[in-house]
């Protein structure tokens, strides 16, 4: 210990399991990191993360019996011998709790008292919540002769280690009669997965723990399923249930994109002779997918197509300028019970397959040059339902941060969707009796309460990439059915199915919520439950975005309606597209220099910085807010609505009453830059009230195998004289992530002179190791007023703009 030979964290970063112990713990982690501070040289690494596990093993809460209080930590040590003498010290307490210890370890005692257990990684943790027992049983269930599934090894820093653990678990499947069907080893992610497959018979005496080699193979830290990053496909409308679709541009003449491609989508395979999308897309299909992909199954890439290049149909948003690159990595499957889905093949890793697409795009394959090199914007409206956001960082979370830094671009990633059924603390027959108000605040306190299961899915924790979650809006009708329930009041609430944060180490995710669609619920029937119970309308009728889809008997104008965050996410890249427009007309237009190696970051700091909790703000608030969390009620409610509802044309378009100054540079470990923003003196000793926004967007390398992942930490300090009241997201959530977003107000007289400036500081230090290339970064700042105030600040500013100034050495901080 006083060699600093052991320390603890929340998740498997950086673990081996020779040099790994898993202490569970009984009762709140926090009772075992208070007594662990007492012990000299163990030190506690993480934050805190609870697996809500049944109390058990004679301990309960005094308080709520039934309070589930179990958890799990890990424990690091240098040395084999290390990991045995505390094991040997625990076993000893716990014959004899006054048993005398070394001297300096009798501290150890207090903490041992927190502690149910401390034991090797096991086989239990290979598949603890990974959702594969589920996934087998499912496919015994239907008689399927294999079941597929993806091992995750700890990963080898030394590459003939690498090779044995892959051989060993190799011999392990091929004489369980299995086979091996590939593997990706990805050092920069710390990542080494195998893909194998094992006869139903075999896997049947897993299940019955007879047959354990598999999950006792020692090289193994996780088992998951495969195949399981799904859209499930709705029904194809028939003639009498939709009218037909007037495709866009068919009465009046359109023109067709030009140019290299912007936005990249990342999807299944999209209707390319839809008439919303024909001449819009390019799509490029390496892995000969098209040729086994019925033009009936092709809904949700032409859904995700559409929403990007036109938008919602009910609206009249012009078409994107130019064509939008198309990589499918879904294909349609018919479920084993008959549903219809479009997902990643079983036959390929998810990690393997992005990672092989985003370098397709960029670099040079043989004779093929890069397909798409001008891409800046790469869109997922997809996620890994077996996947929530757990303990650590995901390894596709993990890969989307290191090739958005390695190629300097943005992906836009779907929180994700959980159409589970809401109950309500409200009786089953006293629902019609609620008003709408009260209505929504039930769905709303319910939904909270079951945060636990509405995690983000898989990779929508990527640090480096823009989570996008869905408003509870649109512009369609009214439900066709009398039975269908409008859960909210007003529209921009988050969407009753989108996925909420926190982000990893309880960063602000999702950044923004977009419109999904307006989600309506029904009233679950039947007399068996007690408590009201609402269930998520599956229709493709309104309400929700009309978007582009196959219609019967091969018809190409048909359109559909649908919800969730993937059309939140497709609207995010589609607003993208927007702004790099205005950016290139400020480059080349005004003769601005913006150099393009800024523009995803740009994009990325533009599409947050309009974002604002509004009314929901002071709703969820008022609604969540209890004698336990009044003091951190701010990152309780940024769970929920991250750094609010995007206001794309509020960041791109300056007005009289708003000024909106952008920068970008580059900084390096303890560098910085300070821009200046001129005063309008019109706002001198004015009682007006006034906001400042303030947003630094950039891209992080990672360490992962470090708890603290983030390699670089860019930060601002908002202090000003002229709005000094915070609101919005808590002050210390806003420095978790690579985005910073602070929404600053005030009204009190500030006299000030004319020629006095606001200054914004951007800081650079390094977290998780070296800074080994200057980060990039952009800023955006807006100081505005009402619109109604008759002041010209836009004016009064931009004539009095500075050039920022250059970069600072850390001695001259």
């Amino acid at each position: 210990m006083e060699r600093q030979r052991a320390a603890l964290q929340d998740n498997t970063y950086g673990l081996q399991p020779e040099k790994a112990l898993v202490l569970e713990t009984i009762g709140p982690i926090q009772d075992f990191i208070k007594a662990v501070k007492i012990v000299e040289g163990l030190e506690w690494m993480g934050e805190l993360e609870v697996d809500e596990i049944p109390p058990a093993y004679g301990f309960e809460d005094k308080k709520d019996p039934e309070k589930k209080l179990k958890g799990r930590l890990f424990l690091f040590m240098t040395d084999q011998r290390a990991l045995e003498e505390l094991q040997r010290l625990f076993h000893i307490w716990e014959d004899n709790s006054e048993a005398k210890f070394p001297r300096g370890l009798a501290p150890l005692k207090k903490a041992f008292v927190h502690l149910y257990d401390i034991r090797p990684w096991n086989a239990e943790d290979r598949i603890r919540e990974t959702g594969l027992l589920e996934d087998w049983r499912f496919r015994l269930e239907h008689d399927q002769s294999s079941v597929p599934f993806e091992a995750e090894l700890w990963f080898r820093d030394n590459p003939a280690r690498r090779r044995q653990g892959e051989t060993l678990i190799r011999e392990v499947v091929v004489e369980a009669g299995g086979e091996v069907l590939g593997q990706c080893i990805i050092p920069q992610i710390a990542y080494h997965a195998v893909l194998g497959n094992i006869p139903n018979t075999r896997a049947e005496a897993v299940l019955r723990r007879n047959e354990v080699r598999l999950l006792h193979c020692e090289d193994v830290m996780f088992l998951r399923p495969v195949g399981q990053c799904a859209a499930i496909l709705p029904e194809i409308p028939s003639e009498a249930e939709t009218p037909e679709a007037e495709g866009p541009g068919r009465d009046r003449p359109e023109a067709l994109p030009a140019g290299n491609p912007l936005i990249a989508l990342f999807d299944g395979l999209p209707l390319t002779r839809h008439r919303s999308l024909e001449g819009r897309i390019v799509v490029d299909d390496p892995d000969g997918y098209e040729t086994d992909y019925p033009a009936g199954d092709r809904k949700h890439g032409t859904a995700m197509a559409s929403l990007i290049c036109r938008g919602d149909l009910n609206e009249t948003g012009s078409p994107l300028p130019r064509p939008v690159y198309v990589r499918p990595i879904l294909r349609p499957r018919r479920d084993l019970d008959g549903g219809s889905w479009e997902s990643i093949p079983e036959d390929v890793l998810p990690v393997d397959l992005v990672h092989r697409a985003v370098r397709r795009l960029f670099e040079t394959e043989g004779d093929e040059p890069p397909t798409a090199p001008t891409v800046r914007v790469i869109n997922l409206s997809i996620g890994d339902p077996a996947r929530p956001l757990d303990l650590g960082m995901s390894p596709w979370a993990r890969l989307l941060d290191w090739l958005s830094w390695r190629y300097n671009v943005l992906f836009v990633v779907s929180a994700g969707n959980h159409p589970r059924n809401i109950e309500l603390e409200v009786p089953r027959t006293g629902l019609r009796d609620l008003t709408d108000e009260e209505r929504e605040a039930a769905v709303i306190r319910a939904i909270a309460a079951d945060t636990r299961h509405r995690r983000l899915l898989s990779p929508a924790e990527t640090l480096n990439g823009l989570t996008v979650g869905a408003a509870h809006a649109d512009s369609a009708g009214s439900a066709p059915s009398p039975h269908l329930l409008d859960p909210f009041v007003r529209m921009g609430i988050p969407s009753t199915v989108s996925a909420h944060g926190p982000g990893y180490r309880k960063a602000i995710k999702p950044e923004v919520l977009l419109p999904g669609g307006r989600q309506f619920l029904s009233e679950k029937m039947g007399t068996s439950h007690t408590k009201a119970v609402l269930v998520a309308n599956q229709s493709t009728r309104p309400p929700g975005q009309r978007v582009a889809g196959p219609g019967p008997q091969g018809r190409l104008d048909r359109t559909l309606h649908s919800r969730g965050t993937s059309n939140a996410a497709a609207l995010a890249s589609r607003s993208a597209a927007y702004l790099w427009e205005i950016v290139e007309e400020l480059r080349f237009g005004l003769g601005l220099d913006l150099p393009t190696e800024y523009d995803a970051v740009l994009l990325k700091a533009l599409l947050i910085h309009g974002a604002d909790w509004g009314k929901a703000g002071e709703l969820y608030a008022s609604l969540l807010r209890n004698n336990r969390n009044g003091r951190v009620i701010r990152d309780v409610v940024g769970r929920f609505l991250g750094y609010g509802s995007a206001d794309v044309g509020k960041a791109a378009v300056c007005t009289e009453q708003r000024a909106t100054l952008l920068g970008v540079g580059q900084l390096e470990d303890g560098e910085g830059d300070v821009f200046s923003l001129p005063l309008p003196p019109s706002l001198s000793a004015r009682t007006e009230k006034r906001r400042l926004t303030v947003t630094i967007a950039w891209f992080s390398a990672i360490a992962p195998a470090r708890q603290e992942y983030r390699v670089a930490h860019l930060w601002f300090n908002p202090k000003n004289r002229l709005a000094g009241m915070r609101t919005n997201a808590d002050h210390r959530a806003v420095q978790r992530g690579t985005v910073q977003h602070e929404v600053l107000e005030d009204e009190k007289a500030v006299d000030f002179q004319d020629g006095e400036e606001m200054v914004i500081q951007v800081n650079c230090r390094a977290e998780a190791g070296d800074i080994v290339e200057p980060v990039r970064y952009a800023l955006a700042a807006t100081l505005e007023v009402g619109e109604e105030i008759d002041l010209s600040i836009y004016t009064e500013i931009r004539d009095r703009l500075r050039v920022r100034i250059p970069v600072r050495s850390k001695e001259e901080l």
